[in-house]
């Protein structure tokens, strides 16, 4: 119980410890050149789905109805995209299954058992798919002929709705190309009916999925039949066409895949637009040719030119004109650019470079401008600065859409134009189509291209999400106000108009509607109660004082003889439904002008709340419908409102669009720089047939563009390299949360630990080589490589300037598939063997050669030392001394591999083979030879950066120790000392005197004994006055036995010799370790007397 209470109470030691936590500092002062990292990441949902619609039923009549439509579209479309997963990421399971070879086979019932257990499941999806479909296709067609009414010649549909429309087209078309592309799911749903009807399973069903299934086109054939035995369909659809037109050619959208959805939504209405057929020899049904000025067909014509090849899903493209080819009313004349051979600009990413560098300098210039104001910032923001936030985070996400959709075009371009022999002679011609695709389809320039744009929107992406917190706040005040300015401020002068005058008594009704629905504060005087209670009623008094006139107003406007019931809707009737809005705000006659109470001002600079989805969506439809210009009706609201209303509420309504984004700036900053469809390639997977279950990563966008910056070394783009890397964070991000399915994610995991790994790898074998060659370069000598550059060809600059200290060898927290990986301990490894092994290589050629060598192996390792000192300014290399020991075996052993090498080969190469000149203080090798000739290992075949660093400067300095080879002088005694140091040269001399010793002792002494046996007992010296031939000739005939003997020439003249260069080495030995002390003396004075003068 003690050391409970103990562990409870907290000692004043542990909560110092724990404050001072606090103040370490977590920020790495390092570059950063990796996407953005989400630790945790929180994204709020304000997209009710009007959910919240009753909240506002007051707004106007049957609110809830439409919301309801609405509301009911959105979920088909979310249903629709689930499906569109499904089928994407629908691999074929029957093939991992066992086949029944006969009908006699013993296991086959129990084969079958197990074949319908495994696929049940998925076939029943595949069943819902086409209820889902079929219901889709009835809904969408049910709304199609309401709004296609006969008696609603001048409809209005406000823009959220068609664009919905035109998504609920583009779901059709891509279910069907989908179900179209995927026949392993038409095989697996086979060997599932074929269990089934084996095992006597009734589903009545089958049949129909079996033929749904088969059906090509199936969907996108049920839709245009169903749409033509509509009367006015055509009306609808063109305005979607011309609604989708104008989004496209206006940029009206923030994420990248609207883009391609208007062009799918354009080729695609247009393709079910055509029904015309020939009936009893007579042209009905609509044509396309009659209907070509309503369509502006040469405009359709430039787009569908201008985005020749649209992104689908993932890796699968179409062509979009070719819905167009399709029609039955088909004239290649109307549509010249489309069937011209010029070479669209959507694939050529080179042109665009330009502009898109442009564009990055200005923003992030402005980003790192309010990123340094911000960090200083005490006091809250002003109205100006909130704006300029405001509008820095629209031009920030509209830039990385337009690099996005870019990017994503030039990848559907290249798929859909392989390569070829013609295009790349490199190109094998039984390559992959996937191969064709991605890794001989790109030139070097495209490649860069498109590693640039890369970088680029992942660099923007972390600038933007660094301070997301402070564009949200300036966002939500911005939108606020903007809001408020519009509803409270700017219709505030037409609505006290409009209630003087009987006749505008719409456009009052309609103002009052739109403040009730987001204005924060209205006019007191307004019974809301009222206006809940009255909302869908025709009946009431009146706001202008005069209820009689109110009621009267309100009835006539009312009238169901003067209004359909159809259109008695804001969201997609006529003009006339302002009789609903009209009823509805009758009784309000409190107020002798309803106006807008001016009593109670408030600041709207102090809120950051936007508007719900609701909200915005009643405020745009009902303002869309004041600015309605097409409309036949002698109630045209736009008629009563002045040139500067008209042009707010238009102002309103262009910057009111991107609100949705802006409001959800996290969500939709992470789907315009979404790039997963650069990895996925189930298309092409399932065009193989199960031949390959995957691709290699050589055919991997992400790995081809990371290769291609470690093997070109281009400076410009190595701080570009992990930026790659996030092509897979994009993937796997995918594959967990949008496509939900984890052979995805294992798959994805699998290729980035291979393409990390290659990556490690090779960016440690370039940082080596780097520096090696740097470091060769600064130790070659400078007269050498002048003289080599004037007389030869020889060209070996010093090696370009790299970012590799300022940026990649600093990196210590890449994120990648939600690993922290510390990149510069994984190089200091890499580095660290790297540098051992050329220690290695270097004594191992030391080893394969005679003691000339030696100058050769103290340059590389001096130059192994240079590298290492440069590489240790960004890494923590171990110690050169310590490498050099563990190579030289002086951990483990007494005597290092230099020194046994060094002392074998003056024992048995220099002292037998060399003869000493005096005259040169050089030993040079003997004409013949006494000894047998040593066998020394052969040298180690290496690559050349760990030797000198390239060919080039392993032949420059092949050249100069060409200088040092054939005598033994010197420079190699001198190499000698500074290499071996006083305890290898002790070693050293003491192992060589001790073979001096044995030979004076043994083998000297023993010739010496000899000798004097044949000694004359008397020796007459001649006379100091003979020539030098008496002189010879007198002493050759009394040694002549001595001259006779046998092992004169040969043995005891070569042990004499032996014996005199053991002397003569240790001499130089001694005197050119004595110039070093010397020299090293001369420094220490100089280093003494500078530090004295100081």
């Amino acid at each position: 119980m003690e050391v409970l209470q103990h562990l409870r109470g907290p000692t004043p030691t542990t909560m110092r410890e724990v404050s001072a936590l606090s103040q370490l500092s977590l920020d790495e002062d390092v570059p950063s050149i990796q996407g953005a990292n989400f630790p945790i990441l929180l994204q709020s949902n304000t997209d009710t789905n009007f959910s919240d619609i009753t909240a506002f039923k007051s707004a106007f009549a049957r609110s809830a109805e439409d919301a309801r439509v609405y509301s009911h579209l959105n979920t088909l479309l979310e249903q629709g995209q689930e499906y569109a997963i499904m089928l994407y990421t629908w691999r074929s399971i029957s093939r991992a299954l066992p086949f029944i070879r006969s009908s006699d086979q013993p296991n086959r019932i129990k084969i079958y058992e197990k074949t319908k257990e495994i696929l049940e499941p998925h076939c029943l999806k595949l069943k819902q798919f086409m209820f889902f479909q079929d219901a889709a296709i009835r809904r969408f067609v049910e709304e199609v002929k309401r709004l296609a009414h006969k008696d609603q010649k001048n409809f209005f549909v406000n823009q959220a709705y068609l664009v919905t429309l035109g998504k609920m087209i583009k779901m059709f078309a891509l279910l069907d190309e989908m179900k179209n592309m995927k026949a392993s799911m038409k095989n697996d749903y086979s060997n599932y009916k074929r269990a089934a009807q084996f095992l006597q399973v009734n589903d009545p069903d089958s049949h129909d999925v079996s033929i749904f299934l088969a059906k090509q086109k199936i969907i996108r054939d049920t839709l245009k039949e169903s749409l033509i035995a509509i009367d006015g369909y055509e009306d609808l659809l063109i305005e979607i066409i011309h609604n989708s037109a104008q989004m496209y050619e206006n940029k009206v959208y923030i994420l990248p895949e609207e883009k391609h959805t208007h062009v799918i939504v354009i080729a695609f209405s247009l393709y079910l637009l055509d029904s015309g057929r020939i009936v009893d020899g007579k042209q009905v049904g609509v044509c396309l040719n009659k209907i070509a000025k309503r369509l502006n067909i040469g405009k359709l014509d430039r787009i569908l030119k201008e985005c020749e090849v649209v992104n689908l899903f993932g890796d699968m493209s179409v062509e979009p004109f070719s819905y167009i080819r399709q029609t039955a009313s088909y004239d290649p004349s109307k549509w010249p650019e489309c069937n011209s051979a010029k070479i669209s600009g959507q694939g050529v990413i080179l042109t665009h470079m330009a502009r898109f560098q442009e564009e990055y300098t200005s923003l992030t210039s402005d980003l790192a401008w309010h990123t340094n104001t911000t960090s200083i910032r005490l006091n809250e923001r002003s109205v100006k600065e909130n704006q300029e936030l405001y509008d820095l985070a629209l031009r920030g996400l509209q830039y990385l859409s337009g690099w996005s959709v870019q990017v994503l075009d030039t990848f559907s371009w290249k798929l859909a134009h392989c390569a070829s022999g013609f295009t790349n002679h490199e190109c094998p011609k039984d390559a992959e189509n996937y191969e064709k695709a991605t890794r001989y389809n790109y030139n070097s320039e495209e490649r860069f291209a498109m590693i640039e744009i890369i970088s680029m929107i992942k660099s923007v992406q972390t600038q933007l999400l660094r301070l997301e917190a402070c564009y949200s706040e300036a966002i939500g005040r911005s939108v606020y106000r903007e809001l408020q300015a519009i509803v409270v401020g700017q219709l505030s002068a037409p609505l006290l108009k409009a209630q003087k005058k009987k006749e505008r008594i719409m456009l009052a009704r309609l103002i009052l509607a739109i403040q009730a629905t987001c204005a924060d504060q209205i006019s007191d005087t307004m019974d809301l109660d009222m206006m809940m209670h009255t909302s869908g009623s025709s009946g009431g008094g009146g706001t202008t004082g005069s209820k009689s006139w109110g009621k009267a107003a309100s009835s006539k406007l009312s009238n169901p003889s003067n209004n359909n019931n159809h259109n008695n809707s804001m969201t997609t009737g006529s003009n006339s439904t302002m009789a609903a809005v009209a009823a509805s705000l009758a009784n309000n006659n409190d107020s002798p002008t309803g106006s807008i109470s001016t009593s109670s001002i408030f600041d709207s600079n102090k809120r950051r709340v936007g508007p719900s989805s609701s909200q915005l969506y009643l405020v745009r439809t009902m303002l869309e419908l004041m600015v309605e210009q097409v409309s036949s009706s002698k109630q045209m609201i736009r008629k009563e409102l002045d040139t500067a209303t008209l042009s707010a509420i238009d102002t309103f309504l262009k910057h009111s669009f991107y609100w949705p984004y802006l409001l959800n700036f996290s969500e939709t900053l992470i789907k315009c720089c979404d790039l997963s469809q650069l990895w996925y390639r189930e298309f092409f997977l399932e065009m193989t047939n199960g031949a390959c279950i995957q691709f290699p990563i050589e055919m991997s966008l992400p790995w081809i563009f990371t290769d291609h910056i470690l093997e070109s070394e281009h400076p410009g783009y190595m701080e570009y390299l992990f930026y790659m890397l996030d092509l897979y964070n994009d993937a796997a991000d995918c594959a967990l949360n949008r496509f939900r399915r984890r052979f995805l994610y294992e798959e994805i995991e699998a290729e980035a630990n291979l393409v990390f790994d290659q990556l490690v790898y090779k960016l440690s074998d370039k940082i080596f080589r780097h520096y090696k060659r740097y470091a060769s370069s600064i130790l070659l000598d400078k007269r050498f490589r002048a003289e080599a550059q004037r007389t030869a060809s020889w060209r070996e600059p010093y090696p370009p300037p790299n970012r590799y200290t300022a940026a990649l060898l600093q990196q210590r927290n890449i994120q990648l598939l939600g690993r922290s990986i510390d990149i510069n301990r994984l190089i200091c490894q890499r580095m660290t063997t790297a540098i051992y092994k050329s220690i290695e290589v270097a004594i191992s050629r030391f080893h394969s050669s005679d003691i000339t060598g030696i100058i050769e192996l103290e340059a590389a390792i001096e130059c192994n030392r240079l590298c290492h000192r440069m590489l240790s300014e960004q890494l923590e290399l171990d110690d050169f001394d310590a490498l050099l020991r563990e190579a030289d075996n002086l951990v483990t052993s007494r005597l290092g591999k230099i020194t046994v090498h060094v002392f074998w080969e003056l024992t048995y190469d220099l002292v037998k083979n060399y003869c000493y000149n005096d005259a040169t203080n050089r030993f040079v090798p003997t004409n013949f030879t006494l000894t047998e000739v040593l066998e020394r290992e052969k040298p180690p075949t290496v690559e050349a950066q760990y030797v000198w660093g390239s060919r080039s400067l392993n032949t420059c300095f092949e050249t100069i120790f060409k200088l040092y080879r054939g005598f033994v002088g010197a420079p190699h005694f001198s190499a000698i000392c500074r290499l071996l140091g006083y305890r290898g040269l002790f070693v050293v001399t003491a192992e060589v005197m001790k073979v001096a010793q044995s030979l004076l002792n043994q083998t000297l002494r023993d010739y010496v004994c000899r000798l004097v046996l044949l000694m004359p007992k008397s020796l007459t010296l001649p006379s100091d006055k003979a020539e030098s031939d008496a002189v010879f000739s007198a002493l050759y005939t009394q040694l002549q036995q001595i001259y006779k003997y046998t092992d004169l020439r040969t043995n005891v003249f070569q042990n004499f010799r032996e014996f005199g260069n053991i002397l003569i080495c240790c001499l130089q030995l001694e005197k050119n370790l004595g110039l070093s002390l010397d020299k090293c003396q001369d420094n220490s004075f100089l280093l003494f007397h500078l530090m004295r003068k100081d």
